[in-house]
């Protein structure tokens, strides 16, 4: 789940249709005698821009630097990240695993897929804890993970839970902790592959 600022957005959309309103009823409507039919359809006219915009900003627009933190509070994560984790198994004897996230955002859905030579993970619920004043910007999401069944004897199937710290809306690398079903947890360091930047 992505949480926005539904006073600001409501606030804007309103504003915003007003203002379309306005701008087509002053260029055709004649002052001395007001079509009231035409300004009727002014108003159909209206709520088409108005959701014509709306559904372009959701698709694209939202992704531009112009309306962070404002407008849209987190960051656009899409693209290949590559990094590592270091389990705290048997007080960190397991060597760091390298790993590869993949993350699919949209400006109302956000799913990450981890992966490793041994088991992928995926998301189950997803959200952005950011709180400005305290300096937090966190992403927070649990997963299933589903080991291969060559390695399940040692590596169950599980649950678990990530917390990934980030700054701005630039974000290139992510660094937090994980925790398992299984009663492990550990770090997480990535850094994003530029070359997969979805924009």
């Amino acid at each position: 789940m992505i949480k926005h600022n539904l006073k600001i957005f409501s606030t804007i959309i309103l504003g915003f249709a007003f203002l379309i309103y306005g701008v087509i009823f002053y260029f055709t409507q004649d002052f001395s005698c007001i079509n009231i039919n035409k300004a009727i359809s002014h108003a159909t006219l209206t709520i088409s821009i108005n959701a014509f915009f709306w559904l372009v900003f959701v698709k694209w627009i939202w992704k531009w630097k112009i309306f962070y933190p404002w407008l849209v509070q987190f960051p656009n994560l899409n693209g290949k990240w590559n990094g590592s984790i270091q389990s705290n198994w048997e007080n960190k004897k397991l060597d760091p695993i390298n790993i590869t996230v993949e993350i699919e955002q949209s400006f109302l859905y956000l799913n990450v897929c981890l992966i490793t030579e041994e088991s992928k993970s995926q998301s189950i619920a997803s959200v952005f804890n950011i709180d400005f004043e305290r300096g937090i910007q966190q992403l927070l999401y649990t997963y299933n993970n589903i080991p291969k069944v060559g390695v399940r004897e040692t590596s169950a199937i599980h649950h678990g839970s990530v917390l990934l710290n980030f700054k701005d809306f630039n974000a290139i690398e992510l660094d937090g902790e994980y925790w398992t079903s299984r009663n492990t947890c550990g770090e997480i360091k990535l850094k994003k592959d530029m070359s997969s930047d979805k924009g």
